[in-house]
């Protein structure tokens, strides 16, 4: 195969897609050990060879030439040797995905030069591979459309939510318009398509100051367990969790909270053994000579005791389904562990 004279920035999205949608990712931050794992290709550190060899890490680095990893190819199988003594964890993430970018890429099997030693090839070209392999990096741990979507433009954001080194961040952000340029079609309704729920949840995952209730929501305004509107965007679930009832997908029980009666009739809102009414919804209307005149009627979960709309009570808490959110707290935090 004729070497590539620039980086082939396309076919390194289509790869990093294929990465995905193999590894079945849907989520970040993504994990390079896994993914090696999955693969059985070989994994080894600097420190490891050093032992083996009676050497020092640094002799390893100038064997390799490398500071930080370094791919062989013996025929078979690849092995990705990396430098564990780099005290930034985000940045052997790096390392490691920069390798199976090489790997991915096909650099070792493609070409005549298939050891990538600067003693074997020419700058131009090494530099090319490189830069292949370090676009494949930056766009499986953080994906262009992804970081677009999800609104990011800061370099501490781009290390907490994908776990990058400070370094990568910002070379993430300073590429974004390049990588931008590059992507097709169709690698940008793969990625909406396969990251939508993992953006849905970055964006509107909320925790509720007052009763610590985390949740996704994209039009809450009140907490549905405490009626708080002391909501805050959060990115870390809490231990706090308030029981609830499973609903099916028109916000039914599937059984009679009261009663257990298990045969109901989805045509009405009641069960037909005690008249419960088994759907759980914010009672907030009006009425005019016995009539409703308007209703919020918003569906909440079967964990709801307030509209999160509103901040109305839930018909299942109007029932005495549900117990006291302080209650229900309080029992909770007296079973965790000091």
């Amino acid at each position: 195969m004729n070497f590539p004279r620039t980086a082939r920035y396309d076919i390194v999205m289509t790869r990093a897609n294929g990465l995905f949608a193999k590894e079945k990712i849907t989520g970040f931050p993504i994990e390079p050990f896994e993914i090696i794992k999955n693969n059985k290709w070989g994994l080894v550190t600097y420190s490891e060879l050093a032992e083996e060899y009676g050497v020092t890490v640094d002799e390893i680095k100038a064997a390799f030439q490398s500071e930080d990893g370094y791919t062989i190819y013996d025929g078979t199988n690849h092995t990705i040797a990396y430098n564990d003594t780099v005290s930034v964890h985000g940045r052997i993430r790096f390392t490691l995905m920069h390798e199976i970018g090489h790997i991915y890429m096909n650099h070792l099997i493609d070409f005549d030069e298939t050891i990538l030693r600067r003693s074997n090839l020419t700058e131009t070209k090494y530099k090319v591979l490189e830069n292949e392999a370090n676009s494949f990096a930056r766009n499986t741990l953080a994906p262009v459309m992804v970081v677009k979507d999800l609104k990011i433009n800061s370099v501490g954001d781009l290390v907490t939510h994908f776990d990058i080194s400070t370094s990568a961040a910002k070379t993430r952000l300073k590429a974004l318009t390049l990588d931008y340029k590059v992507l097709l079609s169709q690698y940008i309704r793969f990625q909406r398509h396969n990251f939508k729920s993992f953006i849905y949840t970055f964006l509107h995952s909320k925790k509720c100051l007052q009763c610590s209730y985390y949740f996704v929501n994209a039009e809450a305004k009140y907490c549905p367990v405490c009626s708080s509107d002391k909501l805050y965007k959060s990115k870390e679930k809490h231990d706090m969790r308030y029981d609830g009832y499973e609903l099916d997908e028109f916000g039914r029980a599937y059984e009679c909270p009261r009663c257990g009666n298990e045969e109901l009739n989805y045509d009405g809102d009641h069960c037909k053994i005690c008249s419960l009414i088994i759907i759980n919804k914010c009672t907030n209307q009006e009425m005019w000579n016995g009539e409703i005149q308007w209703e919020c009627g918003t569906m909440l979960d079967g964990n709801a005791r307030y509209c999160i709309k509103c901040g109305y009570e839930s018909t299942f808490y109007q029932q005495n389904l549900l117990d006291k959110w302080e209650d229900e707290k309080k029992e909770k935090e007296e079973l965790l562990p000091f």
